[in-house]
């Protein structure tokens, strides 16, 4: 399809993980886990937007596109919006580069919703929370919707909260995958915006286009595996690899 571009934005310089992108797991870099998935998506040309000399050099030797990005932007967005400049693509999914377990049906399933949602911006994807332990991980970002998929607000905290006096036992709690399609319309309006308060208090960027009056449609896709936010991560994608072939 041309008119989708998959940006992968792959900073080296993460606060709480420094170089995890090429951090290797099960053989192979997290970024490379994250590229194949895309590609296999078939969505779209892919491209791995960094910061970094390292980065660059290693995606290219994969052949994977690879373009070299300011070292000031100051989210994963700006990255993605900065690579996608040359880009006549009406669709721009920004692909997080710490989620090795990324599907290529979960990115095919959230950009078909978006397209069916004319009256959202941006699309992306949610799987349900099975592990108690991720409910109260601030790593692992909960997400609340209405009944039409659409998002109503994202946090680190437990959203929405389970009154002990509700009447709804069990309902469940949605983990947000890492990902993000825009219209381009709305990344460039996105990119024009100060980072909102909500955005700055929970440090989740979404926050800033749901501040902002932007609908984001949420396609509810099967669990992924976890994503790299800090070293300990490695140790649970390998179990989880292990897991997934026994």
């Amino acid at each position: 399809m041309d008119n989708c571009l998959i940006v992968i934005p792959a900073r080296y310089g993460s606060q709480r993980f420094p170089g995890k992108v090429l951090a290797p797991l099960a053989g192979k870099p997290v970024i490379q886990w994250c590229w194949e998935a895309a590609v296999k998506a078939r969505l779209g040309e892919v491209v791995i937007a960094t910061e970094h000399e390292a980065v660059l050099k290693f995606a290219r030797s994969i052949g994977a596109r690879a373009v070299m990005t300011s070292p000031r932007c100051q989210s994963g967005t700006d990255r993605v919006h900065e690579a996608a400049r040359g880009s006549e693509a009406r669709l721009i999914l920004n692909m997080q580069g710490d989620e090795p377990f990324m599907t290529a049906a979960a990115l095919k399933k959230a950009f078909a919703k978006l397209e069916a949602s004319p009256d959202c911006q941006v699309g992306t994807a949610c799987s349900r929370i099975d592990d108690v332990k991720d409910i109260e991980n601030p790593n692992c970002v909960k997400v609340a919707m209405n009944a039409a998929g659409r998002a109503l607000y994202f946090s680190r905290c437990p959203v929405p909260f389970h009154h002990a006096l509700s009447d709804l036992k069990g309902y469940p709690y949605y983990k947000h995958c890492g990902f993000y399609i825009y219209r381009r319309a709305a990344l460039e309006k996105f990119v024009s915006l100060k980072p909102s308060p909500l955005e700055r208090l929970e440090r989740l960027e979404q926050l800033r286009a749901l501040e902002n009056g932007m609908n984001i449609c949420v396609a509810e896709v099967p669990a992924l595996g976890p994503a790299i936010d800090v070293p300990a991560d490695l140790k649970a994608a390998a179990a989880f690899l292990k897991k997934r072939k026994a």
